[in-house]
């Protein structure tokens, strides 16, 4: 049985997917296994996949009709045998240390996760671009299910970190950058749901960390995560508010489903964020001012997002999310769309 196992979905990712692979391969700890899902890729990722396994023993490839990015990190864990699993997607790099780092710490404290850190780079950017974000302000271990609640609730949103870093950004809530017991996954049936496109990680996370009795942070950069106007987390900034509706019955169900009414603040500060990211995606568009100003109102008094507006003074907002909270709270829709308009490309 390997230590780890490394889960990659593919899917027409043949212009950077040998750079992921190489990154893998490449790895100063070398107990490792791949499992590389081509989630019904029509370019040449497939051939690229089966390449490397032809290359290299530890590299197994599933080739499967097109399912999504959940189905495919599930069918991954389903073929996974490794005593930990850490996700990767295909336009990634891990750094050449990666499961070094996290095996140690999560193997000498005898985690259920160890979080890790990750620099962020435009497309083809080379690593003098990088930019570090830092998840939490120190590095840490935690057993009591107090500060464990805490970190559930940063995943959702950052401002109630127990840990507080200015550099940490949003991305608490993806799979990659860090390490999972299998075991735990495997005896809970923790997957990644397939309702949703958005958040689906997140829901992961929270599951993970629901389970877990010791979790641990490593402040030490993991892989390089490269921003693609085309990625999910992108493409979906302007969808519906339909899309929003889904994830937050995700959420809903998880809470309910565990008894953790104890993330409610964060599930509304979540959504809260949504909001904000939809306006700001609105005021990015070619109608008038004005016109975005009449949507903006309309936006933030939607039976979705007003309960959320209505509820911005028991949140832990940070940032830029802290003006637009209380602008939108406040009712000041005109202050609020000026900065919006002044911010807007």
């Amino acid at each position: 049985m390997p230590a780890v196992s490394v889960i990659i979905p593919v899917y027409n990712s043949a212009k950077y997917l040998r750079e992921c692979l190489d990154s893998v391969v490449a790895q100063t700890f070398s107990d490792w296994e791949m499992i590389a899902v081509d989630d019904g890729s029509v370019d040449d990722s497939p051939a690229i996949l089966d390449e490397y396994a032809a290359r290299d023993f530890r590299i197994k490839v599933i080739h499967k009709v097109n399912g999504g990015v959940s189905a495919a990190r599930n069918d991954g864990l389903d073929a996974a045998s490794g005593e930990y699993v850490l996700f990767a997607d295909s336009d990634d790099l891990l750094l050449v240390n990666a499961l070094d780092v996290l095996y140690k710490k999560i193997s000498g404290e005898n985690a259920d996760i160890v979080f890790g850190d990750h620099l962020s780079f435009q497309g083809n950017d080379g690593p003098e671009k990088d930019r570090r974000y830092i998840f939490f302000n120190k590095p840490f271990v935690a057993s009591d299910r107090e500060t464990i609640v805490q970190i559930q609730q940063t995943v959702l949103y950052r401002g109630f970190s127990p840990y507080f870093s200015e550099r940490s950004g949003y991305l608490l809530a993806t799979p990659w950058a860090k390490l999972f017991r299998r075991q735990l996954i495997v005896e809970y049936g923790i997957k990644f749901p397939l309702s949703i496109s958005l958040f689906e990680d997140g829901i992961f996370v929270l599951q993970v960390l629901q389970h877990s009795n010791r979790v641990c942070y490593v402040q030490e950069p993991i892989c390089r995560y490269r921003v693609l106007s085309t990625s999910l987390c992108h493409a979906h900034e302007i969808s519906p508010i339909e899309v929003y509706k889904a994830i937050s019955k995700e959420v809903l169900l998880f809470i309910e489903t565990n008894g953790a009414d104890q993330l409610m603040n964060a599930y509304q500060s979540r959504f809260l964020y949504y909001a904000k990211k939809q306006a700001g995606q609105l005021f990015s568009s070619s109608l008038s001012f004005w016109k975005k100003y009449r949507n903006l109102k309309l936006l933030l008094n939607d039976p979705f997002y007003k309960p959320f507006v209505a509820n911005v003074p028991s949140m832990r907002l940070v940032g830029t999310e802290k003006v637009f909270g209380i602008l939108a709270y406040r009712r000041l829709y005109l202050i609020l769309a000026v900065i919006l308009w002044r911010r807007r490309g």
